[in-house]
């Protein structure tokens, strides 16, 4: 065996013993329970853009296992945008966040690329992920994070790593996933993009602020 495949085994072994031990600990700790945030505190006007709140089906919600959602259509003089937003109050088995990889194919969605993009708001920087999907007609662009304790996390993996660090820490597993998308008119991912980044960055600072600790407690690692 090569000195590439051992170090391969080694980080395998190291990953599956930390799952391990997260899933001992999130099953028998206690962990303390977050605040209730406020949704309500998200404009409903912003950048230009009105919103509507949108319908979800009970069944999807009852799939979703979400203890909070929030559905929105933003319309504005230079298109649509959608925002989907869900809370999780404590993460347990059956009731994990639904990473978007997984859930579009199953609603009849084909992902056609998927790369990371930076997003600037509340005057900090962050990465988040984004995809291209369509179904087979029209094509969406679409930008998602998760959140826990206030982070503004990118990806699927950094959420498993929050998770764990979290929990050893007797930290709050409350955690949240945002989505946006907006469709791609004119075939131009660049002029979807234009039109979703800065509306983004415009409405994240009032969603981080909703979904985040109240207080400062949660922020502290001891």
């Amino acid at each position: 065996m090569d000195k590439i495949n051992r170090s391969r085994l080694v980080v395998l072994a190291v990953i599956l013993a930390a799952l391990t031990i997260y899933t001992y600990v999130l099953r028998y700790r206690e962990i303390p329970t977050a605040e209730v945030p406020d949704l309500s505190t998200i404009p409903l006007q912003t950048a230009g853009y009105s919103a509507v709140e949108e319908y979800i089906e009970p069944e999807s919600l009852r799939l979703l296992g979400a203890d909070m959602t929030l559905a929105r259509s933003y319309t504005g003089k230079e298109g649509s945008i959608e925002l989907f937003l869900g809370y999780f109050a404590r993460q347990q088995e059956n009731s994990q966040i639904h990473s978007p990889k997984h859930c579009y194919p199953g609603s009849g969605w084909n992902i056609i690329s998927e790369g990371g993009v930076r997003i600037t708001g509340g005057g900090r920087e962050n990465r988040a992920k984004e995809l291209v999907i369509t179904d087979g007609g029209s094509r969406h662009l679409v930008i998602y994070w998760f959140s826990m304790n206030g982070e503004f996390i990118p990806d699927e993996f950094a959420l498993k790593f929050y998770q764990m660090k979290s929990a050893l820490l007797s930290r709050s597993q409350a955690a949240a996933f945002i989505r946006f998308s907006t469709p791609i008119t004119d075939g131009s991912e660049a002029t979807a993009r234009n039109r979703l980044l800065p509306f983004i960055e415009e409405l994240s600072p009032a969603i981080m602020s909703a979904i985040g600790p109240k207080s400062g407690a949660e922020r502290k690692d001891g």
